[in-house]
């Protein structure tokens, strides 16, 4: 009876660790590329992420490609110093330090140093490098890595490429918010269409939700998970709070933590 009795306090304190990781900032605000303007700090960088930690976001947003030698890394654009990433193996990109001195993150040291902390999600950007092939080998291995390294309660996605979300939807429980696409208005973007491909979160560039105000209440009523980005203007932060949307992604989530008077605590 004794060691049927360490067992389960064993469980239950395992139990409870794992119910600690949840406590996430309760605020609306994602930092984009992690809060990097205003600190003068690289994007995607792992000083970006606890930039945005610290002072209290819900979320730090981050961007994955595939390099030619198959790592995943952390990093926007599609080249870094004139090398396109698919192109190029993971040895040479790391050999030019970002400005701040820090080398260019893989997703797994990137993951390692957003699981240290309990507070702020990691909201994966899945770009859409095509041709679908590609893009669908970003999802599919950035679904793959997060769950073997157990990520998946820090972790959310942003997807846009069709064949590659319906791909990556068997793979992981996390929320995938759709995110259409940049200024141009695509049919998937309805909201019977996001309906259809099985997902209820969407982030939009913020003109789109401007131009349909009307897509707002159907996705509110269908209990969609609203986000939007990139929201860096005081009267655009304004619109979106006003509609009580989940998320606002912007490059200002100092300024966005101060209109909602939150504290870290």
């Amino acid at each position: 009876m004794k060691r049927f009795a360490i067992i389960a306090a064993l469980l239950l304190a395992a139990c409870g660790a794992s119910a600690q990781v949840m406590k996430f900032h309760k605020n609306c605000v994602v930092a984009h590329r992690g809060a990097w303007k205003e600190h003068k700090i690289p994007q995607n960088s792992l000083a970006s992420f606890r930039a945005a930690a610290e002072m209290g976001c819900h979320g730090s947003e981050c961007d994955v490609h595939l390099t030619a030698d198959d790592s995943l890394i952390v990093t926007h654009d599609v080249s870094y110093h004139g090398m396109v990433l698919k192109n190029t193996k993971y040895a040479d990109l790391v050999a030019i330090p970002l400005k701040n001195g820090e080398k260019m993150p893989t997703l797994r040291e990137y993951l390692a140093f957003v699981m240290k902390q309990n507070r702020t999600k990691l909201i994966i950007d899945v770009k859409n490098i095509m041709p679908d092939e590609h893009a669908t080998k970003i999802a599919t291995e950035t679904a793959r890595v997060v769950k073997e390294m157990k990520a998946e309660p820090w972790v959310e996605y942003l997807v846009c490429n069709e064949v590659a979300t319906e791909a990556m939807k068997g793979l992981t429980n996390c929320r995938m918010a759709y995110l259409g696409r940049y200024r141009k208005e695509v049919p998937n973007m309805h909201p019977d269409s996001v309906r259809s491909m099985g997902l209820d979160a969407v982030d939009y560039q913020n003109l789109h939700f401007y131009a349909h105000p009307e897509w707002i209440k159907t996705f509110k009523r269908r209990g969609v998970h609203l986000n939007a980005w990139t929201i860096n203007e005081e009267e655009d932060m304004d619109w979106f709070i006003k509609r009580k949307f989940d998320y606002i992604t912007t490059d200002y989530p100092e300024k966005l933590l101060r209109k909602l008077k939150y504290k870290a605590k």
